[in-house]
């Protein structure tokens, strides 16, 4: 008797579908990602706000340790299993498993291949973390 609802995915900048994101958190996941490099302690700022628009965004927690991982390298093996319970698509999983491993450029050059075009592991590959 009624019509169900469709929900179409929030998608990030680069086109991919983002689990748990709402349209006002994918702008602060840019923006995080943006300053990923430059600034980490920016990005976990945006990524900080990012997460009260929309607390269950696993990228957005993701971006997060990786710019925390820049001053502490075990904070990416802690998240890996601390976020593991939120809904994730594969993609998702992939940067969440990167995040603990051991080669993390591989693990993100893999990512690359199979989702051409990722802006957080093409950030991510582009050169190291500074730290502020």
């Amino acid at each position: 008797m009624g019509y169900p609802i469709i929900e179409r995915p929030v998608l990030g900048s680069d086109g991919w579908p983002l689990s748990g994101a709402t349209q006002g958190s994918v702008v602060q996941f840019d923006r995080a990602i943006g300053m990923l490099r430059s600034a980490p302690g920016d990005a976990v700022q945006a990524a900080a706000m990012a997460l009260r628009l929309a607390p269950s965004f696993i990228m957005a927690h993701i971006v997060m340790a990786h710019a925390l991982k820049a001053d502490d390298p075990t904070i990416g093996r802690a998240a890996n299993r601390l976020l593991a319970w939120l809904p994730a698509t594969d993609r998702e999983k992939s940067h969440l498993a990167a995040l603990g491993d051991p080669m993390p450029v591989a693990a993100l050059q893999r990512l690359v291949r199979r989702w051409p075009g990722d802006a957080l592991a093409i950030s991510l590959l582009s050169e190291p973390l500074t730290v502020e």
